[in-house]
C-alpha cells in the first residue's frame, strides 16, 4: 500500500507542477501588461537617483530610476499632437474668421461706457492730475459718450487686422504645448479618455494570450526538462502578450476582410472611430483651446506684445478722432505735449482692461469658433491612416521600452519558476519536490 500512496502524491505533485505552468503564464501575460501600461504614464516625474545617468537615444533610457513615457517625452509629445492636430483638424486662421466684430461690439455695449469712463479717468489722474480735476464734467462725460459709440468701427478695424494676420499676434502651438507640457497628468488624461477600452483590451488580451502561451510552454517542458527553458519561454510570454496587445489597437490601419468575407479585422482603436471623434474634441475644446486658454495666450503669451501694439494703434487712432472735436480747447487747458502723455496713458490703460473685455466676450467667441463641433465632424470624417497617426504618432517611437519591460519581467518570473520545477539542476536542494 505504502507505494500506492507515494505513487498518489507523485501524481498530485506532477500535476500541480505542470498544471501551474499554463496559469503562471497567463499571470505573467496580465501583470507585464498591466506594468508596461502603468509605466507608460506613471510617474509623472522622475523617480530614482541620479537622473542625468542614462542610456541616449534612441533607447533613453534612466539607469537609476523610472519616469513615464508619456511625460517624459511632453514636449516632444505635445508637440507631435499639437501637429497632427493643425494639419488635419483646424487651422487657426479658420476659427478666428467666424468671429463678427459687430457681434463683438453688442456683447461689449453694456459695459463699454464704463470701461471707457475708468479709463480716461485713471489716465487724466496719472498725467494731468490737477487739470483733469478743473476740466468741466460735461467734457468728460462727451469724451466717454463718444468714445464709447465709436467703439463699434474701432473693434471691426481691430479684429479684421488681427483676423488679417493672426498668426502675428497669437501663438496657437505655444497655447496647446505648454499647457500640455506643464500639466502632464492632462496629457496622460487625453489617451485615458480616448483610449480607455483599448487599455482594457490590453490588460484583458494579456491574461488570455500568457495562458494559451503557457499550455504551449507546459507541452514544451514535458520534453524538455531544462531549467532555461522557463525563462525562455518567460521572455516569450512578456514579449509577445506586450506586443499583440499594442499592435492589435492600431494594426491593420485599414479594414481587411479575410478569405470568405465572414470576418473582418480592423484596429480596436480604429474601429471606435466615430465613438471616438467627439471625445477627443470634447477633450481638446475643454483642456487645451478652452476660451479662457486660448484669451490668456493672447493676453500674456508669446506674442502679447504683438497684440499689444496693435490695440494700441487702434484706440489711439479712436482717441485723436473723438478728442479732434475739443483739441484747440485741450491744446489751451493742458497742452500738446500733456494731451500726448494723456492719450499714450489711455491706450496703456485701455489694454489693461483688454483681457477683461475679451473674456466679456467669451461665451460669444466660443460659439462663434465651433470648436468641439468643427473637430468632431473632421476627425470623423478621416482617413484611417490619419486617424492612426493622431494618437499613436505620439508613442510609437516608445513602445519597444513597453514590450522589453514585458520581456523581462517574463524571463524572472521563468527564472523563479526554474527555481520552483528544477531546483536541483540550478544547485538548490533545500527547497527541492
Amino acid at each position: 500500500m505504502m507505494w500506492l500512496h507515494e505513487a498518489k502524491d507523485f501524481s498530485f505533485i506532477s500535476v500541480l507542477k505542470f498544471g501551474s505552468i499554463p496559469l503562471i503564464a497567463a499571470i505573467i501575460g496580465y501583470g507585464t501588461n498591466i506594468l508596461a501600461l502603468w509605466m507608460m504614464f506613471w510617474p509623472i516625474e522622475f523617480v530614482g537617483c541620479l537622473p542625468h545617468l542614462k542610456i541616449g537615444p534612441p533607447l533613453d533610457f534612466y539607469l537609476c530610476g523610472w519616469q513615464g513615457v508619456i511625460p517624459m517625452k511632453a514636449v516632444e509629445m505635445a508637440t507631435l499632437s499639437y501637429n497632427m492636430m493643425s494639419e488635419k483638424l483646424i487651422k487657426v486662421e479658420e476659427i478666428f474668421s467666424r468671429i463678427d466684430p459687430g457681434c463683438m461690439h453688442q456683447e461689449l455695449s453694456p459695459v463699454m461706457p464704463q470701461i471707457i469712463a475708468s479709463v480716461l479717468e485713471n489716465a487724466g489722474q496719472q498725467t494731468i492730475p490737477k487739470t483733469w480735476a478743473k476740466l468741466p464734467d460735461w467734457l468728460k462725460s462727451s469724451l466717454v459718450e463718444r468714445t464709447s459709440a465709436a467703439t463699434g468701427g474701432l473693434l471691426t478695424d481691430f479684429m479684421n487686422d488681427m483676423k488679417g494676420d493672426i498668426d502675428a499676434v497669437f501663438d496657437l502651438r505655444h497655447c496647446c504645448v505648454s499647457r500640455m507640457v506643464n500639466n502632464k497628468v492632462m496629457l496622460n488624461g487625453l489617451f485615458f479618455e480616448c483610449g480607455d477600452d483599448e487599455m482594457e483590451f490590453i490588460k484583458v488580451t494579456g491574461f488570455y494570450l500568457g495562458y494559451v502561451f503557457g499550455i504551449v510552454q507546459m507541452i514544451v517542458w514535458l520534453f524538455v526538462r531544462s531549467w532555461w527553458i522557463l525563462p525562455v519561454c518567460g521572455i516569450l510570454v512578456g514579449y509577445l502578450t506586450n506586443e499583440f496587445a499594442l499592435k492589435a489597437i492600431f494594426i491593420p490601419v485599414d479594414p481587411v476582410t479575410l478569405p470568405g468575407g465572414v470576418y473582418t479585422i480592423h484596429g480596436l482603436f480604429l474601429k471606435r472611430q466615430q465613438e471616438v471623434s467627439p471625445i477627443y474634441a470634447k477633450f481638446v475644446t475643454r483642456e487645451l483651446l478652452h476660451i479662457d486658454h486660448m484669451i490668456q495666450e493672447m493676453c500674456y503669451g508669446e506674442k502679447h506684445e504683438e497684440l499689444s501694439h496693435l490695440v494700441d494703434r487702434h484706440v489711439m487712432k479712436c482717441f485723436k478722432e473723438q478728442i479732434g472735436k475739443f483739441e484747440q480747447f485741450l491744446n489751451w487747458s493742458i497742452g500738446p505735449e500733456d494731451l500726448e502723455r494723456f492719450q499714450r496713458a489711455a491706450c496703456i490703460q485701455f489694454w489693461k482692461e483688454f483681457p477683461a473685455m475679451m473674456k466679456h466676450c467669451g461665451p460669444y467667441m466660443e460659439e462663434a469658433m465651433m470648436l468641439e463641433a468643427t473637430i468632431s465632424e473632421r476627425m470623423r470624417a478621416l482617413p484611417s491612416k490619419d486617424f492612426e497617426r493622431l494618437l499613436h504618432s505620439v508613442f510609437e517611437q516608445d513602445e519597444f521600452k513597453l514590450v522589453l519591460v514585458g520581456a523581462i519581467l517574463g524571463a524572472l518570473v521563468g527564472f523563479l519558476q526554474a527555481l520552483v520545477q528544477e531546483p536541483k539542476q540550478l544547485g538548490i536542494t533545500f527547497f527541492a519536490w
